[in-house]
């Protein structure tokens, strides 16, 4: 038979086959029910398809089986397979690819006995299938925004499903998640673009991309990935998995629906397996530039980010939580070491006291260097945040060890300090003891900042020396060390405030770092609301004197502006305010220097009174100290 162009058609494409008739003559037209009764069709007969999906796949089966070389002709609303196949959207542009591009072989998947063209997806996996906005660079982020929001609005009806897979190398794989996307090669989806450089047309391997969101904060940071980032494609989104085999059978409790080119194709389960050079196939430049080619035996595996155990998959079944949840063979290392960490023992009664004797004498000496050394040797830290974790799991038999421990150092740190305030013949209050005398909200901002920074070095090995800088930052010791200075002085009100300040740094760790634990998946919400409701209605009363603190810390920064900004003019002195210092008594004291040309006669001295009182908008009481500027 000699060689022959046929131009397969339906009823919905004769418009199409009319066109391309009227271009090129030659051209047999033929339904597709008639092309796919004859018998006659060789190795040297060419068939451009202008069809249904539905049709197209089966002459896609037909040519396989009888070795002609096809090419694709797509309607007007087939974008789909116009985009997947690279073919131009004007008809004599694409005509001219169909006739006059070599053929090739190319790979044809199979979903049991049915070909896919562009791709499959068992359960729901957005946005997978999702056109890929991100590789068109005109594209808008309005409308990258737009699939954002599609595809969040799905959170509320993803379930996961527990799924075995088995592989042409007979590995078998159980885990859950939510749906499976399987593609061949790039069909200009989220899902190709995630796993490009893996896409080849010839290498006789499937992808399937496995979507497995932990938690609803886990879940957007994979749209955002999936949507907006490009990636390296060596590094996929934590919630995905990644397989390239030969075949892949699929397995899931409970049954899942099956698309295949965006048309119903039962549940699960079902088999995908690719046909090495299964076609002859004419296409654009494009078309084969875009995957590279080449075969390996070699099966490609990336599911540790994916639930694994028995119970990963069991938890995962579950509604998606908020967080993410670490498994018990993730917390076990770190269960250890807390509840190792918050025993008392003999190393932490010694560098308690040592810690301590550092703090309190750099107090005296009003030396910053030696406070800090007392902040970084102190182990008091490690007790409170393993009671952080116990106060998340409520586990009692962990805060009990852990604020046991606590207790004890707070103990030893103040009869140290004590002992060491009685014994030493000072009574000045430096500016180190000062600073430890005035907590305010700031304080307590401070503490819960550095709870979390505690928590998230705790589990992770890369930056857990960085706990060193959160004893800086947080300042257990010192403040203990200057209520101790404070009962050896039997000045309880200085034992007051700064035992404030170390309950402030105290109630914040607990509470940030068992919300950090929270996060990480550390504990389950319904476990952790009763520990964490206990430490906020603490951190809450806690709260209320260092309001009362903040606000007059407020009020008098406020004043010091306003005095050390002015300048007054009386009898022709030009007057400046310098050192502005602020005390609360049974009356406002306001502390300062005037800089003047001469000295202020008593009458002027009330005159500048009165204007400073109304420009602070309050009475108080002056303390002044003049200074001649000459």
């Amino acid at each position: 038979m000699s060689s022959k162009v046929y131009l397969v058609y339906t009823d919905k494409s004769i418009d199409v086959k009319n066109k391309v008739i009227k271009l090129e003559s030659s051209i047999k037209a033929v339904t597709v029910e008639k092309l796919l009764e004859d018998e006659t069709l060789t190795s040297s007969n060419h068939v451009i398809v202008c069809a249904d999906t539905k049709s197209i796949k089966k002459v896609f089966q037909k040519a396989h089986n009888d070795d002609f070389s096809l090419s694709l002709l797509p309607m007007k609303n087939q974008n789909t397979l116009r985009a997947t196949f690279e073919i131009p959207s004007k008809l004599e542009d694409a005509l001219e690819v169909a006739l006059k591009s070599p053929a090739k072989a190319l790979d044809l998947l199979y979903a049991n006995d049915e070909v896919v063209l562009w791709g499959s997806l068992i359960g729901d996996a957005p946005p997978l299938t999702y056109k890929n906005t991100s590789l068109v660079t005109d594209n808008s982020f309005k409308d990258r925004y737009q699939l954002l929001v599609q595809a969040f609005k799905k959170f509320k009806s993803l379930k996961q499903a527990k799924i075995k897979l088995i592989t042409a190398k007979n590995q078998e794989i159980n885990t859950a998640a939510t749906g499976v996307v399987i593609i061949e090669h790039d069909n200009h989806t989220c899902a190709s673009s995630l796993v490009k450089d893996a896409l080849s047309l010839s290498d006789s391997k499937l992808s399937a991309l496995l979507v497995s969101p932990s938690s609803i904060v886990d879940y957007l940071q994979y749209l955002y990935i999936s949507i907006f980032k490009k990636l390296s494609n060596k590094t996929l989104p934590k919630s995905v998995g990644f397989i390239k085999s030969e075949s892949l059978y699929i397995e899931t409790t409970p049954p899942l629906k099956v698309t295949i080119d965006a048309q119903d194709a039962g549940v699960t389960p079902i088999k995908f397996e690719v046909k090495e050079k299964a076609v002859r196939f004419s296409a654009s430049k494009e078309f084969w530039e875009k995957s590279k080619e080449g075969t390996s035996d070699k099966e490609t595996v990336k599911l540790s980010n994916l639930p694994i155990t028995s119970e990963d998959v069991d938890y995962a079944q579950e509604t998606l939580p908020l967080f993410t949840h670490a498994g018990e063979d993730k917390y076990k290392e770190l269960f250890a070491s807390l509840r190792e960490q918050g025993r008392v023992e003999s190393t932490f009664v010694v560098m308690m006291v040592l810690s301590t004797i550092l703090a309190t004498v750099g107090l005296f000496l009003n030396s910053s260097s030696v406070v800090i050394g007392a902040m970084l040797i102190a182990p008091l830290m490690q007790p409170i945040v393993s009671g952080s974790m116990g106060v998340l799991r409520s586990d009692k038999s962990l805060m009990k060890t852990s604020f046991k421990t606590v207790g004890v150092g707070i103990a030893l740190v103040l009869l140290t300090s004590s002992i060491i305030a009685l014994i030493l013949p000072f009574h000045n209050v430096t500016n180190e003891i000062s600073g430890r005398l005035h907590p305010s909200l700031l304080d307590l901002i401070v503490a819960l900042a550095s709870g979390m920074a505690a928590a998230y070095a705790k589990n992770n090995e890369k930056i857990v020396g960085s706990l060193a800088g959160v004893s800086i930052a947080v300042a257990l010791v010192p403040p203990i060390s200057t209520a101790g200075i404070g009962l050896g002085w039997m000045n309880f009100g200085m034992f007051y405030h700064a035992f404030l300040l170390f309950l402030t740094n105290f109630v914040g760790i607990i509470f940030a770092a068992a919300l950090t634990f929270l996060v990480m998946g550390f504990s389950p919400i319904k476990r952790a609301k009763k520990g964490l409701s206990y430490a906020l209605i603490v951190a809450t009363i806690v709260s209320i004197p260092l309001y009362f603190a903040f606000k007059s810390m407020v009020v008098d920064s406020n004043i010091t502006s306003a005095l050390e900004k002015s300048e007054y003019t009386l009898d022709g002195k030009d007057i400046k305010i310098e050192n502005v210092i602020i005390e609360h008594g049974d009356e406002l004291i306001v502390r300062c220097d005037f800089l003047t040309p001469r000295l202020l006669k008593q009458s002027e001295l009330d005159r500048l009174k009165k204007k400073l009182e109304i420009d602070v908008g309050e009475d108080f009481e002056l303390e002044a100290m003049q200074r001649i500027k000459f």
